[in-house]
C-alpha cells in the first residue's frame, strides 16, 4: 500500500500536559477515516509484565507489542466489523483480571484529513496517570477494512522510551517503520480482543 507507516513522532512540547502523536506515511492517504488506523501503546510502569505484552496468553501476535506489556492504548480511526466501524478514536486502559481493554475515554485531536500524508491524535498525561516516563510502541493499519491489510510497526523492533519530565527520548523521536506484508491470506485480527476477524465474502 502506498500510504504504508513511514515515522512517528511525538510532540516534544510537554508543557501543556499532553502528548500528541503522529505517523507519517509515504505517500497520501485518500480517506484517513475509514482507511487507516494508528494504535499506540503505552507503557507508564515499565514493566513488561504487566498490561498486554508478548507473553499475554490467547491473543494474536500481530494484536501484541513486541517488546513493552501495555497499559494503555489510544487509537487514532476505527475498528471495523460487519456491522460497522466500532472504538473510533477511543483510549484504552489494560484490564489484568480479564486480560482486556476497557475504554476509558477519547483521543485527543484526531487529526484524520483526506488526501494528506498522515494522522495524529493526543492524550492527556492525566490519562496516562501522570507517569514520569514511558515506553512507546505503535502499530499503523492500512486498509483496515480492505482485503490486503498492511500492518507497520514503529519501531521495527523495540520501543521509545520517553522522559516526560525532560521532554527527551533515549532514542529518536522518529524512526523508520518497515512493513510487514501478507497480501494473500487477508486476515484481520482484533486490536481489541486479539482475535481474528473474519468477514464477510465481498
Amino acid at each position: 500500500m502506498g500510504y504504508n507507516g513511514h515515522y512517528l513522532y511525538v510532540d516534544a512540547d510537554f508543557t501543556d500536559d499532553t502528548l500528541e502523536f503522529k505517523v507519517e506515511t509515504w505517500a497520501t492517504i485518500p480517506n484517513a477515516a475509514d482507511s487507516v488506523l494508528l494504535a499506540v501503546y503505552f507503557d507508564t510502569d515499565q514493566n513488561s509484565a504487566t498490561g498486554l505484552s508478548s507473553s499475554t496468553p490467547d491473543w494474536a501476535a500481530d494484536a501484541k507489542p513486541q517488546s513493552i506489556g501495555a497499559d494503555y492504548m489510544m487509537f487514532v480511526g476505527s475498528e471495523p466489523t460487519d456491522v460497522g466501524p466500532i472504538h473510533t478514536n477511543v483510549i484504552f486502559q489494560w484490564n489484568a483480571t480479564d486480560n482486556s481493554w476497557d475504554s476509558i475515554g477519547t483521543t485527543l485531536s484526531p487529526y484524520q484529513p483526506a488526501n494528506a500524508d498522515s494522522v495524529r491524535g493526543g492524550i492527556s498525561e492525566a490519562t496516562l496517570g501522570n507517569p514520569s516516563v514511558i515506553d512507546v510502541e505503535a502499530i499503523f493499519i492500512c486498509e483496515v477494512a480492505g482485503s490486503n491489510e498492511y500492518r507497520d510497526r514503529i519501531p521495527n523492533s523495540g520501543h521509545a522510551t520517553i522522559d516526560l519530565e525532560s521532554g527527551s527520548a533515549t532514542q529518536a523521536f522518529s524512526q523508520a517503520a518497515g512493513v510487514a506484508v501478507d497480501e494473500g491470506s487477508g486476515r484481520k485480527v482484533s486490536l481489541i480482543t486479539g482475535k481474528e476477524l473474519i468477514e464477510e465474502a465481498r
